[in-house]
């Protein structure tokens, strides 16, 4: 199947595994028709950056670029998001902040280059970075606007909407494909990969992460995504593909961990918050 092809499976469960949720719990916020136009406009837009717009410019770099490359590329997410919230969202964060996301930026790109940074630059780029650059910009801008909208809508909501848009996008994109080749046969355990991605990754995965970006915001989801991704991806291969652990990995990994750990210390200190509590009783 074609990356679009996968993408419109994965996110038609996503979006019948959405709705069961929303049958379940009964409120889906405020309704679409309800709906203001400027939030009809970013829920639809939810649909375009972070499920066709990502999905998109993501799997089409991999044809122009090597992988390293766009996984390089895809480690400066929080560094592209944490300056649009900062702009357009006025997110502040404190400095300590920032430089725990620069610590675990460092972590990932001495696990993608085995330790040697020098190899960064000695990166040929080509139209397939530019292309991953702008999966970069649309998975920040899904992530703004997912901050923009948690004002009035829930995690559950606005994770509907992204889905249920994306497909309605991808239909039109794909069905020409599906036309001209027919709908290909899957194997079963294509089958069991396409359900663990519509259910797991878009659907689980999409709505823990809006969830995330609710409460503390996308520069901080954003990095813990991102940073601990390379962490589970080097686990895994161990586990699954025997795949040795080197002390880089170890090196890399701590320091992730590390930079984690300071990105997600509270913006404000607590003590601050009890006095001006105290201030205003």
């Amino acid at each position: 199947m074609g990356p679009l092809q996968i993408t419109l499976l994965r996110d038609v469960l996503a979006s019948a595994f959405l709705q069961v949720l929303v049958w379940y719990q009964g409120d889906i916020g405020p309704r679409f028709k309800s709906a203001s136009a400027s939030d009809r406009l970013c829920l639809f837009l939810l649909g375009t950056s972070g499920v066709v717009g990502y999905h998109f410019f993501f799997f089409t770099s991999l044809r122009y670029t090597a992988v390293a490359n766009s996984a390089i590329i895809n480690a400066f997410n929080p560094v592209v998001t944490g300056f649009l919230a900062a702009v357009i969202l006025k997110e502040k964060l404190a400095i300590k902040n920032y430089v725990g996301g620069a610590i675990a930026i460092l972590g990932v790109l001495i696990l993608l280059t085995s330790g040697n940074l020098m190899a960064l630059l000695q990166l040929q780029f080509n139209q397939g970075d530019l292309l991953m650059l702008c999966a970069v910009f649309c998975w920040a801008g899904y992530s703004i606007l997912l901050r923009h909208l948690g004002k009035h809508y829930s995690g559950l909501a606005m994770s509907y909407y992204g889905a249920l848009f994306g497909v309605l996008q991808l239909l039109f994109l794909v069905i020409p494909e599906f036309s001209q080749t027919g709908f290909p046969k899957l194997s079963p355990a294509a089958i069991l990969g396409v359900f663990y991605m519509g259910i797991g990754a878009s659907g689980i995965g999409y709505l823990l992460f809006t969830l995330s970006t609710q409460r503390i915001g996308p520069t901080k989801s954003t990095s813990i995504v991102y940073s601990g991704v390379p962490i589970w991806v080097a686990l895994l291969a161990g586990l699954f593909f025997s795949e040795p652990v080197t002390p880089w990995m170890l090196l890399s990994m701590g320091l992730i961990l590390i930079g984690l750990r300071t990105v997600l210390q509270p913006t404000i200190k607590p003590s601050t918050l009890e006095s001006s509590d105290s201030e205003g009783t």
